[in-house]
Formats: structure tokens, C-alpha cells, sequence
């Protein structure tokens, strides 16, 4: 056997030791635990344990300074607790061995023979190579063979796939690991509601326009393309009484046309990007008809640059104080529906509330009075409908020609994106990309690197762990909700 090399602790011992003579034995030391039961013959046997192994290396050292060589290997051998043994006839396979003893050196002149004793306190060798198994394309489950023939330790990590509340591990050997809560959700569901515009008319609402961009429901009277309406004049904010409400400022205009101050402003899209969800569009208005002349406030939904949905009240008789309410959809062609219009009765205040909500296809419309008891709905279900997008809102109120007008005070006009669901995406145990990594040898768990011992839980099966000789199967469990993320077995074989 001369001329071997002989590794321990990284250390070539082989530098000053001429190997002559190795002592492995067979196998691993048995231990046979039997009792005498009664009278019976023989004893019953109970269990076998495998000892620990002792290995012995003799060989011989040539050093013309033999106090030197005494110091330097017996640093080399003096470790504290067991470390690699590599023999160098069987370079594939290590052992956890610790030196015991003292050595004796038989000395001649400037040559002498030496025996080492390691003790291996679990009695095999073990590979020096990393075997690795898989999971491949997410699945559950990892099989495998494991060529050695004493159980194997792995260490095994998880690069997660996304976020993940809960990471399982079981082996066919019967251990199980679990870390986290199998039950954690990933994301909390609900509703909002968002106010996408919020004008009072104390001021010029931020944002807002004056007779640019504005859309009508009604672009000529009467239809007819001859009298094209107008949008003319302005609008006086902050006045009245109370110092809240907008009032038209009136141009001249003799063309027997409808005309007046609109304001326009955009709506954005709700808090998941679109354009199609529930709402409500809420206008206050005092609105008094007179036996002189007409008036009518248009309240327009606009869909892409045209009026989409309104809600009218209007006076239209110059001998007659009747109010009407008109139910408006202009769809995504250029038609204009009036779908229902109601008489207000006389009896109504003048200061009200003109509603339109959406739910799903269906369209309601309410007029209310402000602080009365009289209240008016009606609804519709189209598809298209449901699917108009709402990009804008443009408020007009006007009156006819140079005739008297009425007296119409703005007070507010609100748009809201309602019952919206919105997700909250909760801070999982494990992140998406993080590398989980589980020593079951030293019944570590580790997570980018950095031991986490909150995750330790009480109940895991680290010695049942293992793999087995022959054939292994791995089964990998998350969070129901997850992604399966990637795991790696590494181990390397042991034999005894």
C-alpha cells in the first residue's frame, strides 16, 4: 500500500507517513441487543445497532528531524471533533472520523513506524460526489434511486415560483417536515368605491371646462341639422345665498336655438383600468319653471367625445310651468333615444336630485326632491349599455333663443366608481424567488441563505428524514393557492 495518499482534515498526512498498512474491516460493527425470556431456550432477540467503526493506519516516516515531524503531524491529527478521512485506494468516499489515542513512533535513526486509530462514529463511509433529483415541470412529486447502501441525509431547497404561505416535505422513508401555515391566504378580496368627480360650485372645479369639449344629447333642435345648439356664455361659481351654487351667465342669441354655459371634465377609468364598471352620477339642482319662458339643464355621461347617457329636466312651454324628466341614451351609434320622460308634478319642491347608476346592463335613473319625501325612478337593461364606456361628464344648462330664461342654480355634481373589487396581495411566508434551503442532517431550515429558526416547528420528523437505499419518492406540498415551486435533493450515498 505504500505510496497512498492519506487525507485528513484537508491535511495530506501522506507527507510525512508512508502508508504500509490499512485496517477498514467489514462493514460496520453489529450490536445485538437479546433478553431471556422466562425458561424457554435460547433469548429473544430485540434489535440490532451498528456500532462505530475503527480504522487503523500504520506506515512509515523518514525525516532527519523527528522532533519536528512529531509537532507537525500531531497538530495535523489533533482536531476536536470528527472531519474527512480520505484513504487514498478509495478515493470516492470519505469518512467522519476522529483520531483517538496516542500514537506510538517506533524510532531508528532518522526513520520510524507509526500507527494512527481513528474512531467513525457512524461507522460508514460516505460518497464524496453529490447526487441531485429533480422536480421537472412542477410537479409534486420526486423519485429516485439511491445507489448507496446505508440511509442518506439530504439537503434540499425550494426556489419558490411566486408567493407562498407554506412549504411540506414527506419521504417514503416516513419523515415530514413542515414549515409555515397550510391555511395562509395570498390575497384579501373586497369592494371600493372611488370618487372619480367631486365638484361643488363654490369655485371653478379643478380640472373642469368651459364650453370646450362638451357634449349634448340634443345637437339640434327639433333635429333638424339647420339649427345647430350652442354653448355660449359662462358660468358664475361661488353665488347665492349660500355662496355654493353655479348660475349661467346668458349670451345673446336670436337664432332659435337652444344655448348656454357648459361645463365638461373627464372621468378616469376606475381602480382596476376600466371603463365599464357599476356607478352612480348624482346632480343637485334648483330648478324653477316660470309661465314666461323655457329652460332645460342637461346631465350627459359621455362616452369617447358624444353623450352616452344624460338625464334632462326641462321646462319647454313659454305659457306653462310644467316640468318633465327625460330618461336619455344616446348609444354608441349616433341615435339618441328618449326612452321614458316623466311629468313632475306640481306639487314637487324645485330643489333636485337627478341620479343614474349602473349595474351590470341596467341603467336607473331617479329624480328626488332635496330634503322632501317625493322620489321618482326607472330603469332599463341593454347590453350595450353595459358595456358604454364613461369617459366624461358634461353639465349644460340652456335656454331658448333670446326668450326669457329660468332661474337654474348648480349646487353639485358628484360620479362614482362603486362596488369595484380590489385585491390586497398579503406579504407571504416565502416571496417569489426565494431559495428555502433544509439541512434534515443538521435539522437546519435555511432561507437566502440565512438560518431561520422561527420556522423550526414543533412535530417535524427530522430523524425519520432519510433516504433509503434503492428507490425514494419525495412528495412536495405549498399553499393551495401557489405556484409548485422547484426542489433539488442533494445527498451523497453512504455505505457501511
Amino acid at each position: 500500500m505504500a505510496g497512498i495518499s492519506l487525507i485528513y482534515n484537508d491535511v495530506e498526512l501522506s507527507q510525512w507517513l508512508d502508508v504500509t498498512n490499512v485496517q477498514r474491516n467489514v462493514g460496520t460493527a453489529h450490536t445485538n441487543t437479546m433478553v431471556k425470556v422466562g425458561k424457554s431456550d435460547g433469548q429473544l432477540w430485540q434489535y440490532m445497532s451498528r456500532d462505530a467503526k475503527t480504522i487503523t493506519v500504520t506506515g512509515i516516516i523518514t525525516n532527519a528531524n523527528l522532533a519536528n515531524l512529531r509537532r507537525e503531524l500531531g497538530a495535523a491529527i489533533d482536531t476536536d471533533e470528527p472531519q474527512k478521512l480520505i484513504i487514498g485506494d478509495d478515493t470516492g468516499v470519505y469518512y467522519n472520523a476522529i483520531y483517538y489515542g496516542q500514537p506510538t513512533l517506533a524510532e531508528e535513526w532518522r526513520a520510524g513506524t507509526v500507527s494512527l486509530s481513528f474512531i467513525v462514529p457512524d461507522g460508514v463511509a460516505h460518497s464524496i460526489a453529490t447526487t441531485t433529483a429533480t422536480n421537472t415541470a412542477g410537479t409534486d412529486t420526486i423519485s429516485f434511486n439511491n445507489a448507496g447502501s446505508y440511509k442518506s441525509y439530504p439537503v434540499i431547497t425550494a426556489t419558490m415560483h411566486g408567493d407562498n404561505g407554506f412549504l411540506g416535505l414527506a419521504s417514503s422513508s416516513g419523515g415530514y417536515l413542515e414549515f409555515g401555515d397550510a391555511e395562509s391566504p395570498d390575497k384579501i378580496y373586497g369592494t371600493k368605491s372611488d370618487r372619480a368627480l367631486w365638484w361643488s360650485y363654490k369655485s371653478s372645479p379643478a380640472g373642469s371646462n368651459i364650453n370646450t369639449s362638451c357634449v349634448t344629447a340634443y345637437p339640434y333642435r327639433l333635429g333638424d341639422s339647420r339649427y345647430p345648439n350652442a354653448f355660449d356664455g359662462y358660468l358664475k361659481f361661488g353665488q347665492g345665498s349660500s355662496k355654493e351654487v353655479a348660475t349661467p351667465a346668458w349670451a345673446s342669441n336670436s337664432a332659435n336655438v337652444w344655448h348656454g354655459p357648459a361645463i365638461h371634465g373627464d372621468i378616469a377609468a376606475n381602480i382596476n383600468g376600466i371603463r365599464t364598471g357599476y356607478f352612480t352620477f348624482a346632480n343637485r339642482v334648483d330648478f324653477q319653471p316660470t309661465t314666461r319662458g323655457f329652460g332645460r339643464v342637461e346631465f350627459n355621461l359621455e362616452n369617447n367625445g358624444q353623450s352616452g347617457i344624460a338625464a334632462i329636466l326641462r321646462d319647454s312651454g313659454d305659457k306653462s310651468a310644467n316640468r318633465n324628466f327625460d330618461c336619455v341614451v344616446g348609444t354608441l351609434s349616433d341615435t339618441v333615444n328618449s326612452l321614458k320622460s316623466y311629468v313632475i308634478p306640481s306639487s314637487w319642491k324645485t330643489f333636485l336630485e337627478a341620479k343614474i347608476t349602473r349595474r351590470g346592463n341596467t341603467i336607473t335613473w331617479q329624480l328626488s326632491e332635496v330634503d322632501g319625501k317625493h322620489s321618482w325612478r326607472w330603469s332599463t337593461t341593454m347590453a350595450e349599455l353595459g358595456a358604454m364606456e364613461i369617459t366624461g361628464a358634461t353639465i349644460w344648462p340652456q335656454k331658448y333663443s333670446n326668450n326669457a330664461d329660468l332661474d337654474i342654480e348648480l349646487t353639485d355634481t358628484k360620479f362614482t366608481w362603486e362596488n369595484e373589487t380590489t385585491v390586497t396581495d398579503i406579504p407571504n411566508l416565502f416571496a417569489n424567488g426565494d431559495v428555502v434551503t433544509i439541512d434534515t442532517q443538521n435539522k437546519k431550515i435555511l432561507v437566502n441563505g440565512v438560518e431561520d429558526r422561527g420556522l423550526q416547528e414543533i412535530g417535524n420528523h427530522w430523524d425519520d428524514f432519510y433516504l433509503t437505499p434503492g428507490a425514494n419518492t419525495i412528495t412536495v406540498d405549498g399553499s393551495s393557492w401557489a405556484t409548485q415551486p422547484r426542489v433539488d435533493i442533494y445527498y451523497q450515498e453512504a455505505y457501511v
